[in-house]
């Protein structure tokens, strides 16, 4: 059987940075339309797979939750990864809800208690409450993987960082590299979901999937689905999403060209500080340009410091940490980087 893998949707997301109020609408669209794209109907034959985060936040409005159904519907099973999930006791997440109207969702009954979900030769491990419960679930499906494989491949399906050397924050999941050495032995493949950019490790045996689309700068990469041949473990990328279409970084000054079917600018350069409201003019220029644009971003040096202004013509200079804090929003790094700054500023 052929399935085809996606991951990381996050539907309903919104960006504040670099973006305009229309703009930040048409990347919600963008990620439907991405997400859809990343689950195809035909052929037939293809069992689509998502591996998580198919929405933003554990809760949403009842546009996204439609979103979400369908996506889902076309879905043979949807795994619960860190955003889709809440520690929020009495609550009904909208992946919860999706659950209930009858779609595969594949989510701990018990966020305390490992948990596994074997179809076949494919291993599921959704979300989990600790660190210890969650690798306790991978070697749990290792296990039941060791004497229940009958000549298939065996293919080990999660949501969570892979060997992160920094301290998680508590709703992030990590697989260490020696433990996915150890679940090797019994597992063909690894397929991760979680991190947005992807990425090949041990001997490409160990997947990064990648989301479907970029949701801000930080994640800006190629993107791809994912057809696995169960039967050999074959796994092939398709390309749903190219920087060289849908990116461009553009110097401050020059002609700006026609930027229809771009979604992401960045404006470089240096200035000396009384021209920060051309740059803004500029910035402006550049949104005019692309009816597509769902983020321009202003690198350009003012005197000692990056400006971000965006549309607005008002000069807005902010210092190098806070456009670092704001280029991080919506990832895992942002809690990271404030966490560090604290260390190193104290």
């Amino acid at each position: 059987m052929m399935f085809n893998f996606f991951t990381d949707p996050h539907l309903g997301t919104r960006r504040a940075a670099h973006t305009t109020r229309e703009s930040s609408k048409k990347l919600q669209q963008a990620l439907y339309e991405a997400a859809l794209s990343a689950s195809p109907t035909e052929p037939l034959d293809e069992k689509n797979v998502c591996l998580g985060d198919l929405f933003d936040k554990a809760f949403n409005s009842e546009d996204v939750l439609v979103q979400g159904h369908e996506v889902a519907g076309g879905c043979m099973w949807t795994l619960s990864g860190n955003h889709d999930e809440t520690n929020r006791a009495d609550t009904v997440t909208t992946l919860a809800a999706l659950k209930q109207m009858g779609h595969s969702i594949i989510s701990a009954p018990d966020l305390s208690t490992p948990y596994f979900e074997a179809h076949g030769a494919l291993y599921f491990v959704p979300h989990h409450a600790s660190q210890a419960l969650f690798e306790r679930a991978m070697k749990d499906a290792a296990e039941h993987a060791a004497g229940n494989r009958d000549g298939q491949a065996a293919v080990l399906l999660l949501h969570c960082n892979y060997n992160c050397q920094f301290e998680l924050q508590d709703d992030t999941l990590n697989l260490p590299e020696e433990l996915a050495e150890q679940l090797l032995e019994h597992f063909d493949l690894i397929l991760l979901g979680h991190e947005h950019k992807p990425a090949l490790h041990l001997d490409g045996r160990v997947v990064i999937l990648g989301n479907t689309h970029p949701t801000s700068f930080s994640d800006l990469s190629d993107k791809y689905r994912y057809l696995l041949d169960d039967e050999t473990a074959e796994l092939t990328p398709v390309k749903i999403w190219s920087m060289e279409d849908g990116y461009r970084q553009l110097k401050y000054g020059d002609d700006i060209p026609n930027l229809d079917g771009v979604q992401f600018v960045d404006v470089v350069g240096a200035e000396a500080a009384e021209d920060a409201v051309a740059v803004a003019h500029y910035v402006q220029r550049v949104w005019a340009a692309g009816d597509d644009l769902l983020a321009v971003r202003n690198n350009v040096q003012i005197g000692d410091h990056l400006q971000d202004i965006g549309q607005v013509v008002t000069p807005q200079v902010s210092d190098l940490r806070t456009h670092i804090d704001a280029d991080l929003e919506g990832s895992d790094l942002q809690p990271l980087y404030r966490e560090l700054l604290k260390e190193v500023t104290a």
